[in-house]
């Protein structure tokens, strides 16, 4: 026994296990970048039950923004993520300026990140060591040269409204792109979306419900529903039975939440007070966000047919735009100054705020038009370019907003 030399890997997992209950989280990290063996053990068994709820890298019921990921995260570097989104740390950079304004439009996948540009569709791909590629790899258009207003991506298919009253549907596996025409020119159309063959378009004026039929290998669009509703946002349910919408303005009674029944064409008047919506999404089957004109971010359960949260803006601010990490966290992205905020649903106050910082040619007052994110990064669309927030970086640097009215009155 005397000859005997044994290492740390030789104990059991037991052992060890009461070995870390004694290291700091630094050390841990060490021993993780030290030897494979050592960081299975420690993220498997300590770091794992840690990430299990944190804000945009939490694990708990494999949430989507998982599916968004460019690679999968290791549990502490979950952690180390999560922490620099509630602290404000994260490395920043602009692409794609352009001097007209319009707003941008994104979908993010974890190979590709889809943008309108005025009257074109672009495809960039995303790489193991960036957020994304400068040269689109694709850029998908029609005949039609007027402006995207909004544009859904399930699968591998495509579906886009343009401001004019122009959709087009296209599938990215195959050479396949029709056109067709569903609003009149004189509308200004505001969004779209779809689930299997059912259809919705709004404008300004009215919103429509589509049935897609393919004869001959030509795909139609034949409407089925025609709403007197101006829908600024809209979202169908995942099993198309229902569509719920925010109206664009409804001054009178303040009841801008609608829901209908797709078959039936029944209109339910959801009990949210709030007269303008600009962005709605989904939560589950029965919560619906809503960022809304008023200043405020609600959550609405249709359960109970009332808002169960509303969280206000610091600087009453409009909200333009929503984006969830199907877990806890909230990002929304106000009006003005291209500010985002981060919301955590289980508490009563913003966690952090992110002010893109401005440059020669944006000067950064602009509305963010739409958000896209996964783990590690945060797309925002400005009016002007695209600003990308790498919160993994090693060059990231602190700012801190998390009490920002503390700060204003020293």
């Amino acid at each position: 026994m005397h000859g005997l030399r044994m290492s740390l890997k030789d104990l059991t997992i037991d052992c060890l296990l009461c070995i870390f209950d004694y290291c700091s989280e630094a050390d841990l990290l060490c021993l993780c970048k030290a030897d494979a063996a050592l960081e299975y053990i420690i993220d498997t068994h300590y770091f794992h039950p840690l990430a299990y709820d944190l804000l945009l890298s939490g694990h708990r019921n494999s949430p989507r923004i998982e599916q968004r990921n460019r690679k999968r995260l290791k549990n502490y570097e979950r952690l180390e993520v999560s922490r620099n989104w509630v602290s404000g740390t994260y490395f920043e950079r602009p692409y794609f300026h352009h001097a007209q304004m319009f707003p941008t439009k994104l979908c993010l996948e974890s190979d590709y990140l889809y943008i309108t540009h005025a009257g074109y569709l672009r495809k960039y791909r995303r790489t193991s060591h960036d957020a994304l590629e400068r040269r689109y790899e694709e850029e998908i258009t029609t005949s039609t040269q007027t402006d995207i207003s909004d544009f859904v991506k399930k699968q591998s298919t495509i579906f886009a409204g343009r401001v004019c009253g122009s959709c087009f549907h296209c599938d990215v596996d195959e050479p396949s792109l029709t056109e067709q025409r569903m609003h009149p020119a004189n509308e200004y159309l505001y969004c779209v979306d779809f689930v299997n063959d059912l259809y919705a378009t709004s404008t300004d004026n009215c919103c429509r419900l589509w049935q897609r039929s393919e004869e001959f290998g030509m795909i139609h669009f034949d409407m089925v529903t025609n709403l007197p509703h101006a829908f600024r946002s809209m979202k169908l349910s995942s099993d198309g039975q229902w569509l719920y919408g925010g109206l664009y303005s409804d001054k009178a009674t303040r009841r801008a939440l609608k829901g209908v029944h797709v078959e039936s064409g029944e209109e339910i008047v959801f009990n949210s007070s709030t007269m303008s919506i600009y962005d709605l999404k989904l939560k589950d089957d029965q919560v619906i966000f809503t960022a809304n004109f008023d200043t405020t971010f609600r959550m609405f359960d249709r359960r109970i047919d009332r808002d169960v949260a509303i969280w206000e803006d610091p600087f009453d601010s409009s909200f333009y735009s929503l984006e969830y990490d199907g877990l806890y966290g909230v990002l929304v992205g106000t009006n003005r100054h291209s500010r985002v905020n981060l919301y955590d649903i289980r508490m009563k106050k913003y966690v952090q705020l992110y002010f893109p910082s401005r440059t020669r040619e944006h000067k950064g007052f602009s509305p963010v038009y739409s958000l896209a994110c996964d783990s590690q990064y945060m797309f925002v669309a400005t009016d002007h370019n695209l600003r990308v927030f790498d919160f993994k970086s090693n060059r990231g640097i602190r700012r801190d907003y998390s009490n920002i009215n503390v700060l204003m009155n020293k």
